[in-house]
């Protein structure tokens, strides 16, 4: 009697031991396909983040995704960047299924003016600061209406230019950080691709003011893209860009520590 008690004892915990490591093992996976289907559809708050594009490819770029209700008319877009390269280097890059070169932030090593902004299939160029490598926070503004665009680096304006007045940018549209597109989401060419750190990325769909550059600048956490937010952002990795955190001097510590306003989002 006693030993058929043991023997149901035994196979009653062996049951119990089944049933948890089966359970286990489906929160496993389960977890693990949450994790997976957040990176594509959920917004990730990225501050103090930056991806790292870790060599020359056509593979590695970070697909945004933002929810653009209207099209395009005005735009201010700002990111930071870390690189050494001395080539090309193409940063952000929109494409529609009509025109590949609707938007561009790039620099190019070969002109007198290296640092360029794309709209519409037309470009120009603006002269500022060499190659050193140096974080650099770029910043790129147009209107529709009057042509007028502008590149800002550092904070500091650089001269103002005319290109694609009257233009549209509308989609479906392609967000591409880390490549220029030379078709709708693709034709890459590893020559431009992007190797380094870059982020605090925002996309306004206005342009910016003198003011409220500088709070992008200084990076204010309270003032935020209101198309792209570094700090509420979808995205889709490609290839072997990594999410790291981003590594600040003490100086640019210092200076990104100031007292921020509490209420410039936009």
């Amino acid at each position: 009697m006693i030993r058929i008690e043991t023997d149901e004892r035994m196979k009653m915990y062996f049951l119990l031991l089944i049933s948890i490591t089966g359970a286990i093992s489906h929160a496993t996976v389960s977890d693990s396909d949450k994790i997976h289907s957040r990176e594509i559809n959920c917004e990730y708050d990225l501050d103090g983040m930056i991806f790292l594009f870790p060599k020359e490819s056509v593979t590695d770029y970070v697909i945004l995704q933002p929810e653009l209700g209207t099209p395009l008319k005005s735009f201010t877009i700002c990111l930071r960047a870390f690189t050494d390269l001395t080539r090309s280097i193409a940063f952000f890059s929109v494409s529609s299924s009509t025109e590949f070169n609707n938007l561009i932030l790039y620099y190019d090593h070969l002109s007198a003016g290296p640092y360029s902004l794309y709209v519409g299939g037309q470009w120009r160029n603006f002269r500022g600061m060499g190659n050193a490598p140096e974080r650099k926070h770029l910043c790129g503004t147009w209107d529709s209406s009057s042509g007028v665009t502008q590149f800002w680096l550092n904070g500091e304006p650089l001269v103002r230019q005319v290109m694609a007045k009257g233009h549209t940018i509308e989609g479906p549209l392609k967000f591409i950080l880390g490549q220029e597109q030379d078709s709708f989401g693709g034709s890459f060419e590893a020559r431009q691709s992007f190797v380094g750190e870059m982020g605090d990325v925002h996309l306004w769909d206005y342009v910016l003011s003198p003011e409220d550059i500088h709070q992008a600048f200084i990076n204010n956490k309270h003032f935020n893209g209101n198309v792209i937010s570094w700090r509420a952002v979808r995205y889709e990795i490609q290839g072997d860009v990594l999410v790291e955190p981003m590594h600040q001097s003490v100086s640019e510590n210092q200076a990104f520590s100031s007292v921020q306003p509490e209420s410039k989002s936009k």
